[in-house]
């Protein structure tokens, strides 16, 4: 099973097989745009699922997962119907399906969005005026050694171009 995280400066965190992390945006692309159907969600469900995150969207792009967050927190885990294969299976899911609120669920998402998001500031507020540097951009990456050390040292230009499946779900 292919393990998917989030990469952010120095920082990898591992969130599951790659169907968790396609429900986790498929929950923020529904519950978004029922609950703020005019409300632009794209920084989300398409640079950060399709490309990385820029330095100059990186705030922005907090700001709405903490948005995502909160209302997470007011939805039961109930609003989705769980495959009832995966229930209480970690060899088929990462997530806590039991759990009383989506943002429960998706607890490690959460976490692991801010920590790479934090560590991609730091490193570029420390390491911008060394000569060639390059922002360490949040994205998501296959977290499964060797195909992560390739992932890692993927230009962003690739990233720029890319058309269809994101790089992760290939």
């Amino acid at each position: 099973m292919k393990m998917i995280g989030f990469l952010g400066g120095s920082s990898l965190v591992e969130l599951g097989p790659v169907s968790d992390v396609v429900l986790f945006f498929d929950c923020v692309r529904a519950f978004t745009a029922w609950k703020y159907p005019d409300r632009d969600w794209s920084l989300l469900t398409d640079r950060l699922y399709q490309r990385y995150i820029r330095l100059e969207d990186l705030d922005v792009a907090c700001s709405l997962m903490k948005e995502v967050e909160k209302l997470f927190s007011e939805l039961p885990s109930s609003s989705v119907t769980w495959d009832p294969a995966m229930l209480n299976d970690k060899s088929k899911t990462w997530l806590e399906l039991g759990a009383l609120t989506l943002a429960q669920v998706f607890n490690r998402y959460f976490d692991a969005f801010f920590r790479c998001a934090e560590s991609s500031k730091v490193n570029y507020e420390g390491f911008k005026d060394y000569p060639g540097y390059k922002y360490e951009a949040v994205r998501i990456v296959v977290a499964d050694m060797p195909m992560f050390m390739a992932e890692k040292k993927r230009p962003l230009e690739e990233y720029d171009v890319l058309e269809g499946e994101p790089l992760w779900r290939r």
